[in-house]
């Protein structure tokens, strides 16, 4: 016998799609897709003191995400090196003007070859309030 699904009294709606900044990279940190709230992020880091500036670099981002992607291709390639195929993740805080930003960076191996792993920033723009 089948009983019924149950019911939640919760209900769960999906996060509209401007809170949902995603970049994606190559570990030669080139952008494979970055969507249109990323863009607005990144100009909004882009404002704070620390601008990368540097023209020759193959990915022009603000310098608090290319910290972060640094940080993730560190341990990313330490994980490759060791044979560990498990997901890398660091999380931090970011300023962007008046608001704090959520800074996620997932660092994804690719078993079969190196160069296909891939690195992912998502960026929250979160209210101001308790800080983490």
């Amino acid at each position: 016998m089948f009983r019924s699904q149950p019911q939640f009294a919760v209900q769960t709606t999906p996060a509209p799609s401007t809170d949902a900044s995603v970049i994606v990279l190559s570990m030669a940190c080139r952008i494979l897709h970055i969507n249109d709230s990323s863009r607005a992020f990144t100009h909004l880091l882009a404002m704070g003191p620390r601008l990368l500036r540097n023209i020759d670099m193959p990915t022009p981002l603000p310098q608090p995400l290319m910290d972060l992607f640094y940080d993730v291709l560190a341990l990313l390639e330490k994980r490759i090196a060791a044979e560990d195929w498990s997901q890398v993740e660091i999380t931090r805080l970011g300023r962007a003007e008046t608001d704090t930003v959520l800074l996620r960076g997932f660092g994804i191996p690719d078993r079969t070859r190196r160069q296909q792993s891939r690195i992912v920033l998502m960026l929250q723009r979160r209210s101001e309030g308790p800080q983490l």
